[in-house]
């Protein structure tokens, strides 16, 4: 799977912008400032449909303008697709966009959008995915599975939106203005959907366990042991039915995935809690080339790497791991200037000046 080409209209800092990628390794280096990071997330959001650093779509277009364009020639193993998401801004409502895409110029749901081109990003901050709160790791579940499993990304459509209504109806029924006969068709939702969001979450968790068991030792030595455990706040009739009068007290749905978490442990400790920063380090590395594996084993090609300006972050030994990697399949790294250790290597350069 590779990225041939990308076009950015109106994105973020890019008024408009074109790049034409190496096939096996291409470096974007500019100054802070000049965009690099945007370009990464650009292409991650082909993959997911949406970005891991904004709230709303809207703060994807650039300033004064009212819409955006991100336009890419994707190429798979079997097909070649032109594919375009464009967000259009809301004029009355300042937080309201409007989100539109395109496949080989064919208007498509965004759910038949996501999956078709895969990526992992890497970047210094997802060092979040250790120390953040448990809903930066339901996000980063949902990105994962959503780019490989359309089912998963339709089932949580619809958990959300039924997991919103119900807690509507709980605020009513707390205030004396509802019934519980109000919510049945909501708690059946959730619990339809859910059950579907965590048995897919449980195979992903089950499919990376012996990856990142392996990237732990590679990362740091044969004896390191790194383990990914998945916190389940199960979702059953018995329990919704348990937490009812819970959940009109809290006005809010108590059970269920968007209660879920994981945890990493390093070395039997909660890295979390217990694990210095190199050692965070390490296992939000091994969890992000383990990402590389689920992907192509369901996919049977690999994604497309994405590192964000990670090299300055990581030590010797990490950066040689992550150099092992790099020719396994299409990269693109950003970076202020061009590391050492990849000059030799046959790649295209993008040089950035500020703002461009």
């Amino acid at each position: 799977m590779k990225i041939n080409n990308l076009k950015l209209t109106n994105y973020r800092n890019h008024s408009n912008i074109e790049i034409d990628f190496d096939e096996k390794l291409t470096l974007i280096s500019g100054p802070n400032g000049s965009g690099k990071s945007n370009i990464l997330e650009a292409i991650h959001i082909l993959s997911t449909g949406r970005s891991d650093r904004s709230r709303y779509d809207k703060d994807l277009i650039q300033y004064n303008k009212l819409f955006c364009i991100i336009n890419a020639k994707i190429e798979t193993k079997e097909e070649k697709f032109d594919m375009e998401l464009q967000v259009i801004r809301n004029e009355k409502f300042e937080n309201i966009s409007t989100k539109k895409v395109k496949i080989n110029k064919v208007a498509k749901s965004i759910q038949y959008f996501t999956g078709i081109f895969n990526s992992v990003l890497f970047s210094p901050e997802d060092i979040q995915l250790i120390t953040g709160s448990p809903s930066e790791r339901r996000k980063y579940m949902d990105d994962v599975i959503s780019q490989v499993d359309i089912e998963y990304e339709r089932a949580l459509t619809n958990y959300t939106r039924a997991v919103k209504q119900r807690n509507k109806i709980l605020e009513l029924i707390n205030s004396g203005q509802g019934g519980y006969d109000q919510i049945d068709f909501y708690t059946k939702q959730i619990l339809v959907n859910g059950i579907t969001i965590q048995e897919k979450r449980e195979k992903m968790f089950k499919s990376i366990k012996p990856h990142i068991s392996e990237n732990g030792k590679r990362l740091s030595n044969e004896g390191t042991k790194t383990e990914v455990i998945y916190k389940k706040n199960e979702v059953s009739e018995e329990r919704l039915e348990e937490y009812k009068k819970q959940e009109v007290a809290a006005m809010t749905t108590l059970v269920g995935p968007h209660r879920d978490d994981f945890d990493i442990y390093f070395n039997d400790h909660n890295v979390s809690e217990f694990g210095s920063r190199g050692e965070q380090r390490t296992c939000v590395l091994a969890l992000k080339l383990s990402e590389i594996e689920y992907i192509e084993k369901i996919k049977k090609e690999r994604p497309v790497l994405l590192l964000d300006d990670i090299f300055s972050e990581l030590d010797a030994k990490h950066q040689e791991a992550v150099m092992s990697t790099i020719e396994d399949q299409q990269t693109t790294i950003t970076s202020t200037a061009s590391p050492e250790f990849i000059k030799d290597k046959a790649l295209r350069v993008i040089l950035l000046p500020i703002g461009k």
